[in-house]
């Protein structure tokens, strides 16, 4: 299953001092590291230019293992906003019969 996930700082984070705001950094890029080694090229993550946001989309086995990943950062949950999305290819034989159907 291909899953998008759109990351952003909470406000909070700007509240902290640039000493624990550079901890909770790393430790998302060593996480981000981290499930690059395990997924390999089954995870591309993105930084969206000017604001704040990143970007992964991943094709994962089960929603266990995506779990598993986004849990290996424990800054997650207090300073991070994050929407995750299922996505879905189009079955391209079905998208055209649709569009030849009277």
């Amino acid at each position: 299953m291909k899953i998008l996930t759109i990351s952003t700082v909470k406000d909070v984070f700007c509240t902290l001092p640039v000493s624990e705001q550079q901890k909770i950094m790393k430790t998302a890029v060593k996480n981000i590291l981290e499930v690059k080694r395990k997924l390999g090229d089954r995870v591309q993550f993105y930084g969206e230019v000017g604001w704040g946001r990143t970007v992964s989309i991943g094709e994962h086995t089960s929603v266990e293992e995506y779990i598993q990943c986004i849990q290996g950062d424990p800054s997650r949950a207090s300073c991070w906003n994050m929407e995750t999305y299922l996505l879905s290819e189009p079955d391209v034989s079905a998208l055209q019969a649709y569009v030849d159907s009277p």
